[in-house]
């Protein structure tokens, strides 16, 4: 297929893709801002509920080069149609699940390999409209049906979760799907010749050897990044049989399945054959260097929203939907300076779009430090909005411009392929966000619960004991659920200290949400000095 064509398609077509990116958008941010109603209804833990979020984005990177190999050898709309049935099957089990396995099998597993295609084509689409500023405008809309689709997920599923139970905060993304299926046939029907058989080896040993490391990652909180907090063990089986935690061991599996794949790409490009990925892009300095960037700040804004879903219900009392309501103010922000810089003021023609995209990182770090200067065990939503403002107008400007910046490096034939590279590290982003910032959320909160029990006690612990306890601490936090955990409180905690645990939990929950607070300004640093080396102004490569 010849990925460098370029296209027009009418109103229906446009609405068709946003409409998909809307609700993809929707059911990823409807679960953390439903996550004390499943914690609860499904007798589960915060940190079971993380990792399927964690799982999902992982699943969606893993997967993209199979679905853009997918796509060029049986059309894009095909394999968007099947997308499209897979989503809703896999929303109307989660919708339904009984247990917190099968949420993690039709949410994670399913809804996550279904998503892939529906977040690929629209950037696809998009990619190909001939004219520049018509794809500005796209490009535009696409990011704004992403951002008031997470906003929706939030408010809106948060509303129905709090009133209705959180099974019906699904119900409107399944009502878009629907939509989306009839407004489908509008799509431009790109012309496919496939000379080639698709890639099989290529697409599994991707998705073996990405999957293993982004899982690997992923269970780092859980089960410790060397040593092993717990044993990992399937049936019975022990993972890995001697003292090492399972992390290194997928790491070291993905390391190992993506050198075979790098060998087998070479192998089938020597001999003129199926070709997975084409890596002319990441030998560009400017793409790679653009495409860490957003996943940096992707990464930081997700795992900040994140710990603020844990932190806000347990500090405020709150239920999903004013808990939703107190960190909207983020969102609501970001697209309104969103729309105001592109289309309204056009800051581009009158500041190079690097330091535009440099002053929003700035704001962002700002908006942090506000954050982490306001929080304290009884602050309120009031208290919180100053620094989410603030963050969101850094957003704003972000997001803004990135992308123009980072594909500036592409010509005009690359174009296609940068979205397929660009928007799978973005889930990776915020796979690692909520993975690298929750579980330090975790960590010392547990940390900082241990040695206040102490302290009240008058005791010590010897430093290895104590770092068993925490570990310990840490491992319940993640796993058990609030019933469960109240159990273990009163049965282990002295009957002097008990009375006392509510102000600890609140102090501990304060104190760790700070420290992630403060990991989160360091990863901005680094963002913030990845930026200074992208191009002052975009370019339009048309070679």
């Amino acid at each position: 297929m010849n990925q460098a064509r370029t296209l027009q398609f009418g109103r229906q077509g446009f609405w068709a893709i946003c409409l998909t990116l809307f609700m993809v958008a929707y059911n990823v941010s409807v679960m953390p801002a439903i996550m004390s109603s499943l914690v609860l209804q499904l007798n589960s833990s915060v940190g079971s509920i993380q990792s399927i979020l964690v799982v999902f984005s992982l699943v969606t990177a893993s997967f993209a080069p199979t679905t853009e190999n997918l796509c060029r050898f049986y059309g894009r709309i095909r394999v968007f149609t099947i997308g499209l049935i897979l989503y809703a099957i896999g929303i109307a089990l989660t919708s339904l699940s009984p247990t917190v396995e099968m949420l993690a099998i039709s949410f994670s597993l399913l809804t996550g390999l279904a998503a892939t295609p529906l977040i690929s084509t629209p950037w696809a689409f998009a990619n190909l409209i001939d004219d520049d500023k018509a794809q500005e405008w796209a490009t535009l809309a696409l990011i704004l049906a992403s951002t008031l689709g997470g906003l929706s997920g939030s408010l809106l599923g948060g509303y129905l979760a709090s009133t209705f139970g959180w099974r019906w905060a699904f119900a409107p993304s399944l009502s878009i799907l629907l939509l989306v299926l009839l407004l489908r046939r509008s799509l431009p029907n790109l012309t496919i010749r496939p000379t080639q058989l698709i890639d099989w080896v290529g697409g599994l040993l991707s998705f073996v050897g990405l999957g293993s490391i982004f899982v690997g990652m992923s269970l780092a909180g859980e089960f410790g990044w060397w040593e092993p907090k717990r044993m990992f063990s399937i049936a019975g089986l022990v993972i890995p049989p001697f003292s090492l935690s399972i992390v290194p061991v997928l790491v070291a599996v993905g390391m190992i399945t993506l050198g075979f794949f790098g060998f087998w790409q070479r192998r089938q490009a020597n001999r003129c054959g199926t070709s997975l990925l084409r890596v002319g892009l990441l030998r560009k300095r400017v793409f790679v260097l653009g495409v860490l960037t957003a996943m940096l700040h992707t990464m930081i804004v997700t795992g900040v929203q994140f710990n603020l879903y844990q932190f806000v219900p347990v500090v405020l009392s709150l239920n999903p939907f004013k808990t939703a309501l107190t960190i909207i103010p983020y969102n609501v922000t970001m697209v309104i300076v969103l729309v105001a810089i592109v289309k309204y003021l056009v800051l581009g023609n009158r500041i190079a779009p690097k330091y535009i995209v440099c002053s929003g990182i700035f704001l962002v770090a700002v908006g942090i430090g506000i954050l982490y200067s306001s929080l304290h065990p009884q602050v309120t939503s009031l208290e919180l909005m100053p620094g989410l403002i603030i963050m969101g107008v850094g957003s704003g400007l972000f997001l803004s411009y990135i992308s123009g910046l980072t594909y500036s490096a592409a010509s005009m034939h690359e174009k296609p392929e940068c979205s397929g590279i660009y928007n799978p590290i973005q889930n990776l982003g915020s796979s690692l966000g909520r993975g690298i910032l929750g579980t330090s959320l975790v960590f010392f909160a547990s940390q900082n619960i241990v040695d206040r029990i102490l302290q009240n006690l008058g005791k010590t612990l010897p430093p290895v004991q104590r770092s068993e306890v925490i570990a310990e601490l840490q491992q319940m936090l993640q796993t058990f659920s609030r019933e469960e955990l109240k159990v273990v409180f009163a049965n282990r905690v002295p009957p002097s200290i008990y009375p006392l645990l509510r102000s600890i939990n609140l102090n501990a929950a304060t104190s760790g949400i700070k420290t992630s607070l403060l990991i989160a300004l360091v990863l901005i640093g680094i963002c913030f000095l990845l930026a200074t080396t992208l191009p002052e102004h975009l370019s339009n490569r048309r070679s």
